[in-house]
């Protein structure tokens, strides 16, 4: 193991002890609470999808893949992330991740009709430590679709890998719960915890996918020591997208 993946895998071990010991330390909102307990929320109020235009994210008419992302346009993402701000959905994520708050994805996620039950499509954890993803949910309520699949509470756990098969967990299927969401839903959870499910179905559906993590000593980055992980990923502070 190199030297700085062994790194990595110690500070991710130990942020994890450290933060679920300071998440029964710290007042935190009800939102939050629910966050930490569950390791999903679904927001109270819905975004409003009307407010901005998605349509030319979204090509339904040739859907012959299982997924794929489309970058936000930088214009659209600041009305994003000043709707996300003004409805203090960076409260939560602040009081959960920290103030020093980074941002990547910030993409349209859909999903297509093919099927499938590899990679992604199955049970796992994302190996980053502490991490949250936002869904906004861009399609009406729809059973038949793929849902976001959680693991309720399995972000509590203190997971170590050292191989790609560790941190997929196929025979989970039946312990996962079922979210669905319906538009303008917003589902924020932590990516540690055991999420994803086998694709079985080929009803469309999209998402605005985002991506948060903190900076600091016990974190996955650091701008010290992965300058080149920044650079990679197109990180952008969270600040500069909702002050500007």
């Amino acid at each position: 193991m190199n030297s700085i993946r062994k790194n990595f895998l110690n500070r991710r071990v130990l942020s994890q002890y450290y933060y679920n010991f300071l998440d029964h330390i710290f007042l935190k909102s009800s939102e939050t609470k629910k966050l930490i307990k569950d390791g999903f929320y679904i927001h109270n109020n819905k975004f409003p999808i009307e407010a901005l235009s998605f349509k030319k994210y979204l090509n339904y008419e040739n859907l012959n893949f299982v997924d794929e992302r489309k970058k936000i346009d930088l214009n659209d993402l600041k009305k994003i992330y000043r709707y996300l701000n003004e409805m203090s959905i960076f409260k939560i994520i602040k009081e959960y991740l920290g103030k020093d708050l980074f941002c990547y994805d910030n993409s349209i996620f859909t999903l297509g009709t093919q099927k499938s039950f590899e990679g992604s499509w199955q049970p796992h954890h994302d190996s980053k430590g502490r991490r949250i993803k936002i869904y906004i949910w861009l399609d009406k309520l729809n059973y038949q679709t793929h849902p976001l699949y959680y693991k309720k509470s399995s972000h509590k756990n203190i997971i170590n890998w050292n191989k790609y098969s560790d941190t997929r967990f196929p025979h989970e299927k039946g312990e996962l719960e079922k979210i669905y969401g319906d538009l303008g839903d917003i589902i924020i959870f932590d990516t540690h915890g055991i999420h994803s499910n086998f694709k079985e179905t080929t009803e469309p559906r999209s998402v605005v996918e985002l991506t948060f993590e903190a900076n600091g000593f016990l974190r996955r980055f650091n701008k010290k020591l992965f300058n080149t992980e920044f650079s990679r990923l197109g990180f952008i502070n969270l600040n500069d997208l909702i002050n500007e």
